[in-house]
C-alpha cells in the first residue's frame, strides 16, 4: 500500500539509541485478562493521585508476558527504549529530542502497568477496563469533559494472514497532546514500517505531533489486511475453475473454509468502517484538520476492504451454488438414465411374463419351431419403438 505521506532523502540519519535490556516475547496463547479489573472497580474519577486507585501490591512486579518499548521522537533526533523497569523510566525526564512520545505494549498487560500507566497519564477507569476485557467492538472515545488531559481512546480490530490462516488482535490506543499509547496482544513486528520511516529525519511522521502517528498506527492496522484478502482473491480464482470443469469435492470444501473466512473479516472490519467515519466526520480537539484528510484515505480504504469482502461472500455463494447444480444435474441424469430403462423394461417384463405362464396350446405360436425368435424380435421391436418416442419427444 502506497504512503501517503511525502519525505525526503537524507543520507544522515541519526542512528536509534536502544537500550540493552531483553525482553521476552508474549506467549499469545496464555494471555489470560482476569482479575485486572480489581483496581478500578470503586473509582468513580480520573486517578489523578496514585492514592485514588486501591491496589494491591502484586507478589513480583514483572512485565512477563509483555514487551514495553517507548519511542521519544521529533525533527531533531530520536530515542528508543526497551522497558524493563516502567516505574524507573517514568521517573527519568523525558529526551530533548522528543517532542511526540509513543509507548507500545505488545502481550498481556500487568496490572501494576496498567496502574502505573494510569497515574502517569491519567487514564480513565473505564477505557483500562474496555482494554483489557478482550474482545472489543471498534470504537473511539473521547476522554476530555473533566480532565485537565483531554485524549482519545480507540479500540481497533488488525486482521492479517499466517501459515495461509487468518488471525485477529485487538489494538488499543490512547491519543493525548504528545503522547500515544497503543496495546496490542500479539505481533511484535506490527509497526516494523513506521519504525523504518521514524529513522528517515526528512519523513512527514518525523517532523508531525501524535495526530499523525495516530493515522499511521490505523493507516497500518487497515493495510495489513490487503495481503489476506489478495490471497484469497488469487484462491477464488483457482477454485473457481476447479469447480466449473473439474467439480472437485475437495475445492468444494476450500470453497466453505474461504467463506468461513470471509465472514471471519466482514465481522472484524465492518466496524473499523464505522470507527474510522467517525473520526473523519467529528471534530476532535487531538486532531487537526490536515489529519482527517488523511484519516478519510484511510476511511476509503477500510469501505475498499469492506466492498471487497463483499463481493468474495456473493462469490464463494455463487461457487457453491453451481456446485451444487452441477451435483444435481448429475444426479437427474442419472435419475433420467435408470428411469428409461425401467421404462424399456415394463412391456419386456409383461411379455416375458405372458409367455411364461404354464398353459399348454392355449397361447398363439407355441407350438411353433421359431416361437423363440419371434419373441425375441417382438421384444426388440418394442424397445426400438419407445426408444424412437423418447426421441421425438426430446427426453433422451
Amino acid at each position: 500500500m502506497a504512503e501517503h505521506t511525502s519525505s525526503k532523502q537524507d543520507s544522515s540519519i541519526e542512528p536509534i539509541d536502544v537500550a540493552e535490556e531483553t525482553v521476552t516475547s508474549p506467549d499469545v496463547e496464555s494471555m489470560d485478562h482476569g482479575g485486572q479489573l480489581e483496581s478500578y472497580e470503586e473509582s468513580s474519577g480520573y486517578p489523578e493521585d496514585p492514592a485514588d486507585i486501591d491496589r494491591p501490591a502484586p507478589p513480583e512486579e514483572s512485565l512477563s508476558p509483555a514487551i514495553v518499548t517507548c519511542v521519544d521522537y521529533g525533527p531533531d533526533g530520536i530515542e528508543r527504549t526497551n522497558i524493563t523497569d516502567v516505574r524507573t523510566f517514568f521517573a527519568k525526564s523525558r529526551p530533548t529530542c522528543g517532542v511526540v512520545r509513543w509507548i507500545n505494549v505488545v502481550g498481556d498487560p500487568p496490572t501494576f502497568l496498567l496502574e502505573v500507566i494510569a497515574e502517569r497519564y491519567h487514564l480513565h477507569p473505564l477505557a483500562l477496563e474496555d482494554l483489557i476485557q478482550i474482545p472489543q467492538r471498534p470504537k473511539v472515545d473521547e476522554y476530555a469533559e473533566f480532565s485537565k488531559h483531554p485524549y482519545l481512546f480507540v479500540t481497533g480490530r488488525a486482521v492479517d494472514e499466517e501459515d495461509g490462516h487468518l488471525r485477529s488482535q485487538q489494538v488499543s490506543m490512547f491519543v493525548g497532546d504528545h503522547q500515544v499509547i497503543s496495546f496490542q496482544q500479539y505481533d511484535p513486528d506490527l509497526w516494523q514500517s513506521l519504525l523504518t520511516r521514524l529513522q528517515d529525519e526528512g519523513s512527514r511522521l518525523r517532523q508531525s505531533g501524535t495526530d499523525f502517528l495516530f493515522y499511521c498506527l490505523l493507516d497500518r492496522i487497515v493495510d495489513v489486511a490487503f495481503p489476506a484478502l489478495q490471497d484469497i482473491g488469487e484462491r477464488l480464482d483457482t477454485l473457481d475453475r476447479k469447480i466449473t470443469s473439474e467439480h472437485d469435492e475437495e475445492a468444494a470444501d476450500e470453497v466453505h473454509e474461504l467463506k468461513r473466512a470471509l465472514l471471519v473479516m466482514r465481522r472484524e472490519l465492518w466496524p473499523m468502517r464505522e470507527l474510522l467515519g467517525t473520526l473523519c466526520t467529528s471534530k476532535w480537539p487531538v486532531i487537526s484538520k490536515e489529519t482527517r484528510t488523511y484519516l478519510r484515505d484511510v476511511h476509503d480504504h477500510i469501505r475498499y476492504i469492506a466492498d471487497t469482502v463483499d463481493i468474495y461472500r456473493e462469490a464463494t455463494s455463487g461457487m457453491l451454488a453451481v456446485y451444487q447444480q452441477e451435483l444435481n444435474q448429475k444426479m437427474n441424469d442419472v435419475m433420467k438414465v435408470l428411469t428409461i430403462i425401467a421404462t424399456i423394461f415394463i412391456p419386456l417384463s409383461f411379455l416375458t411374463g405372458l409367455f411364461g405362464m404354464n398353459f399348454s396350446d392355449s397361447l398363439p405360436g407355441q407350438e411353433s419351431p421359431n416361437a423363440f425368435l419371434w419373441f425375441i424380435l417382438s421384444c426388440l421391436a418394442v424397445v426400438t419403438i419407445m426408444l424412437g418416442v423418447f426421441r421425438w419427444k426430446k427426453w433422451i
